[in-house]
């Protein structure tokens, strides 16, 4: 029978490690082991006789956790135990196999975990893996020995053993007991530690973000969910680093908190940086140094980055904030998240910073003797997504310690080497300002910024485009150039018709760079007018006849337009201007070509304007982006050389004519014979009817844009289609195609200020599970970085934004100064005068591979409650379920002061549990509050004229949004029950049988109060793991009248009505425990 001999509290980091266990948290998760190579003889039992006599000197030993039948969780003392002590003899094994099973063994030890009401909570494994070599395995729960304590046992273990192998007994002072410890806590000033900590967390309402993207890996992590690697600095950095910390006046502990607080800044882009560091917490009381059991306490750490701060004196305010913190180290973290402005259910911080003066392995070594001569590794983890371990020997060794579930291996080793480099910078340039530490290494900054733009390719010297029309024109006159409307033309048509509009222009006064206004759909018309155009030496710019009259109105006057080109029945809704207006009709003489004569020819450069397109400009007011020819020249080579164009190619004229998409579609075809197409406008809405147009016509390439593409991909293909190239651009491409197509499929990104694309990556099937088509790599002679606010490169995986240079750049945008010296911006990494690069406003990323990932623009970050959120990261990670096609999640304020997140789906064959899944699925890869308030399922998005998302006609959430079942009133007693319990805890006035309690707000010390109202109210023991495991009335109704049905489930007191009412737990994130270590 087991024998009591002491009871007492515990302490709140105990307590936090008791919540973890009870609510089905990891089981690996606050284990802790320490593998000790011995190259000894071995008596086995008097090793385990020595630590026998360990356990019996240390009360923490023989300790165990007890919550039931109690008023409050103890941790109780057993008079004795006896280690579980497990021999394995693998001398006979080869060296390989050795160390295989001495993995697995490590694998099984931990993921065994404890029964934490079952003491000792801890276990040793001996193995003899040759006749003088000894591994053993010691496995304890961190909850009763913190880093220190095991230190101290290890050297009490070996002082009984070495006495025991001489036949005698030695005697060794007894350290105080941990109960002393709990019993100085209680007497802690809580009001006093209330003010500092809301003082340091004043205004702090959004925890800093670990946005380093996943690499091309799977959803799903198979087999250990936690990673390590680690780096170990060399015996000069460290000694660089010992000075520069001398001179600021700051230990080594604080510049590395300084070097991952700059990390975190780079990698996130916030300057107000919170992150976990642990304290010992053994100076207060006396002879706390020699005493055994769990000392540490898990703070926060609030940073603040000026980039233009000078390093030292930037390290000397770090430790002017931490002065204070000394005196309430040892307030429990739970009440330290409860006094925050934080919302409920949402952690402090993401990642820990754990210093250690040496390891394990260096103190003990360091005690001379036949210690130089063993070797003890420890092993072990938190229940944080990133723990970073920093051990301050001669040499620095620094561990990031992960979660698989968050982070890819190759994610976790590039931020290593980016610490490293902050720590090599921080050495070497005392003097510097933050923002010019680098962050990168030599060989990763070389390969962003020149490795993956040497894109640098011999084209032809520039030409005007009309002219290679022109050529083609007397190549091959009778080819068909263009078909559209019922109508068909040949190149010598084309090309007479355009030479007699030029004449009319020039007689209107077109010259060199004049602009032009073309006021025409698609239509062969359009291509007769900006060839004609063109050859009078003027550039046009396409108006759309559906654009508002007000706006058609801006677009005359801002380009001062000599002509309008329009056909006879658009002109009549015409906004009056200067502009003179001519009509291209087919059926008008004047400008059928029939004369034949020919204009006489002015010399005109490639440095001419070739357009000007308007895009959406932020100030209400569209904005012109001017192309020169030499710029369009170039998209033109790159396309016929990487789509292979021939003359007998057939294209499509699909977008619409202000989009700049349409230079794309027409000028590479027919500056090579090819010819192009232009579908009814009732086709090119309908994918069915356009993949059978596609088919009839015979179309060999065609650009559809990104939502018309991934709708016609779903299509069947007729067996008779020729296409051979689908390209798609303009929007955000979602998913990969689900099966092999008959086709390639390229997808394409540009802004119109880099002349329509500026890169491209072919999409296949096989492509990276669950990973959203990347947009590629820059095209030949354009430049692509992705930078910081500092114009800093950003490391692969870290979002930024992208910018572009090369051939194809605008020259800025036409009569604004102010916003072309605002996005146009000189390039630092180019040394030709004159280079420079556009500021796109997208975000993205590098990923490892080279190609860049669109993640959104910048202008459609958002902030909810002081959060900064991506929409386009959430997104990303709804498509990855079967059932969503196309995703969008914006931001929605409908009711003043209440914004929130809501995500619009276009779904195939959604289960009923769609909207359940998909909290899910983002739960488990994102912080709680990025999961979506609402979900709106549509049949298809709305699109622009253009063909792109109309974000500001999504339609308002209708009332229930967020659930596929509304809130459902619940069945039966017991679930009638449970809702009112849930909306006392949670201060709702109704709650429904489907609705979760985690989005309803709810958090563990919540949980752990319905845990406690339901033992009160329907007299069931109801572990705290159930509702986790069941978090909806409903599910939760089922587990209790299972429990109930169960033979000798007699209701128990409580055991967690402390741990609700002192405040005591630890914060959740959704359906997920956040305990803190």
């Amino acid at each position: 029978m087991t024998s009591v001999v002491d009871t007492y509290e515990l302490s709140p980091m105990q307590a936090g490690m008791l919540f973890h266990g009870l609510s089905g948290g990891d089981a690996g998760a606050y284990i802790e082991q320490v593998v000790a190579t011995l190259r000894e003889p071995l008596d086995e039992a008097q090793f385990i006789r020595a630590w026998q006599r360990v356990a019996e000197r240390h009360p923490v030993l023989r300790s165990r956790f007890r919550w039931e039948g109690v008023a409050q969780p103890m941790q109780d003392v057993i008079e004795r135990v006896q280690i579980p002590v497990e021999r394995l003899d693998w001398r006979t094994l080869a060296e390989a196999e050795r160390q295989q099973r001495f993995q697995a063994l490590l694998d099984r030890e931990r993921t065994r975990g404890f029964e934490l009401d079952q003491a000792p909570l801890m276990r040793l494994v001996l193995v003899r893996a040759a006749e003088c070599e000894h591994w053993v395995l010691w496995t304890t729960h961190h909850g009763f020995l913190d880093g220190r304590s095991r230190f101290l046992l290890w050297q009490e273990v070996f002082a009984f053993y070495e006495a025991f192998l001489r036949g005698r007994d030695t005697e060794l002072p007894l350290p105080r007991p941990y109960r002393d410890y709990i019993e100085w806590l209680r007497q802690l000033d809580d009001d006093s530690a209330k003010g500092y900590w809301q003082g340091v967390l004043s205004g702090y309402r959004a925890p800093t973000p670990l946005v380093v993207a996943r690499d091309r890996e799977a959803e799903n992590v198979k087999g250990d969910s936690c990673g390590t690697h680690e780096v170990r600095l060399s015996a000069v950095l460290t000694s660089a680093l010992r000075k520069r910390a001398r001179e600021a006046s700051v230990t080594l502990n604080m510049l590395l908190q300084g070097a991952w607080a700059l990390l975190l800044h780079r990698y996130c882009g916030e300057s107000d940086i919170v992150f976990g560091v642990t304290r010992a917490c053994r100076s207060f009381l006396e002879g706390a140094g020699d005493m055994v059991g769990l000392f540490i306490n898990t703070l926060p750490i609030r940073v603040r980055i000026d980039p233009e701060s000078e390093l030292v004196s930037w390290l000397r305010q770090l430790r002017a904030q931490q002065v204070a913190l000394r005196d309430y180290e040892h307030t429990p973290l739970v009440r330290v998240q409860g006094w925050s402005e934080l919302p409920r259910g949402m952690p402090l911080f993401e990642s820990i910073l754990v210093f250690d003066s040496h390891t394990l392995d260096a103190q003990l070594r360091a005690l001379g003797g036949a210690w130089s001569e063993r070797r003890f590794l420890g092993l072990g983890h938190t229940n944080y997504p990133l723990t970073v371990v920093a051990y301050g020997d001669r040499e620095l060794l620094l561990q990031i310690e992960y979660s698989r579930k968050r982070f890819d291996d190759a994610v976790v080793a590039r931020m290593l080497g980016h610490l490293q480099t902050l720590l090599e910078g921080m050495a070497a340039r005392p003097e510097a300002k933050l923002k010019d530490l680098p962050l990168l290494t030599e060989a990763e900054r070389r390969q962003l910024v020149e490795l993956w733009n040497r894109t640098s390719v011999a084209y032809p010297p520039a030409r005007c485009v009309h002219e290679l029309v022109e050529e083609q024109a007397h190549i091959r006159p009778e080819a068909l150039a263009a078909e559209g409307g019922g109508r068909r033309v040949t190149y010598r048509e084309l090309d007479e018709r355009a030479e007699a509009l030029a004449g009319q222009l020039r007689t209107q006064g077109v010259q060199s760079n004049s602009l032009v206004a073309v006021y025409l759909e698609r239509s062969i018309e359009m291509l007769v007018a900006i060839l004609g155009v063109w050859k009078a030496g003027g550039a046009y710019v396409p108006i759309d006849p559906e654009y508002p009259a007000e706006r058609i109105r801006f677009m005359l006057e801002d380009t001062q337009a000599v002509v309008t080109l329009t056909r006879k029945h658009l002109a009549a809704a015409l906004p009056a201007s200067d502009a003179a207006v001519l009509h291209v009709d087919a059926s008008q003489g004047s400008v059928d070509g029939r004369s034949g004569r020919r204009l006489e020819r002015r010399p005109m450069s490639p440095q001419q304007l070739a357009y000007v397109i308007y895009t959406s400009g932020s100030t209400g007011h569209p904005k012109g982006v001017p192309i020169e020819h030499a710029s369009l020249f170039n998209l033109i080579c790159w396309h016929q050389q990487a789509y292979d164009v021939k003359p007998d190619d057939r294209a499509t004229q699909i977008a619409g004519p202000a989009f700049d998409g349409s230079v794309w579609e027409v000028w590479p075809y027919l500056t090579a014979g090819a010819s192009v197409h232009i579908p009814d406008a009732s086709t090119r809405l309908d994918a069915g009817l356009m993949v059978r147009w596609l088919a009839e016509r015979q179309i060999t390439l065609s650009f559809l844009p990104t939502p018309l593409a991934e709708a016609v991909l779903r299509e069947n293909w007729p067996e008779t289609a020729a296409l051979r190239v689908l390209l798609t651009g303009g929007d955000k491409l979602n998913q990969r195609p689900a099966h092999k197509l008959p086709f390639r499929l390229v997808n394409h990104y540009g802004p119109t200020e880099n002349s329509v694309v500026s890169t491209c990556a072919e999409v296949t099937a096989e492509g990276a599970r669950n990973a959203a088509p990347p947009i590629g790599r820059p095209l030949p002679n354009t430049r692509a970085y992705v930078l910081d606010r500092h114009l800093q490169p950003v490391p692969i995986g870290v979002p930024g934004e992208l910018l572009l240079g090369g051939a194809q750049l605008s020259s800025g945008y036409w009569n604004r100064a102010e916003l072309t010296a605002e996005k146009f911006i000189a390039d630092p990494f180019r040394p030709e005068p004159g280079a420079r690069l556009y500021k796109t406003g997208d975000l993205v990323r590098w990923l490892p591979e080279g190609d860049i990932e669109f993640l959104g623009r910048i202008d459609h970050q958002v902030k909810i409650r002081g959060l900064r959120i991506e929409p386009g990261e959430i997104e990303a990670c709804i498509t990855r379920h079967a059932a969503v096609r196309e995703a969008v999640v914006i931001a929605r304020e409908d009711i003043p002061g209440d914004k929130r997140l809501v995500a619009y789906l276009v779904t195939e064959n959604p289960p009923a549990e769609l909207v359940d899944q998909l909290r899910a699925l983002i739960r488990a890869a994102m912080p709680e509050y990025m999961v979506p308030a609402a979900f709106v399922l549509l049949d298809a998005f709305p699109l622009t004229p253009n063909g792109k998302l109309d974000r500001k006609a999504l339609p308002e959430p209708e009332a229930g949004a967020c659930s596929t079942r509304g809130c459902e009133a619940p069945v039966g007693e017991i679930e009638a029950a449970l809702a009112q319990i849930w909306c006392d805890v949670l201060k709702l006035e109704r709650v429904g049988r489907h609705d979760q309690f985690f989005d309803l707000g709810g958090n563990s010390l919540m949980a752990m109060q319905v845990v406690s109202r339901v033992r009160q109210r329907l007299v069931t023991e109801l572990p705290l793991r159930e509702l986790f495991a069941a978090p909806t009335v409903a599910r939760l109704a089922a587990r209790i009248e299972v429990l109930r049905a169960q033979p000798g489930s007699a209701p128990a007191f409580d055991a967690l009505t402390w741990l609700a009412s002192s405040g005591q737990s630890p914060g959740v994130t959704g359906n997920r425990e956040q305990t803190e270590l």
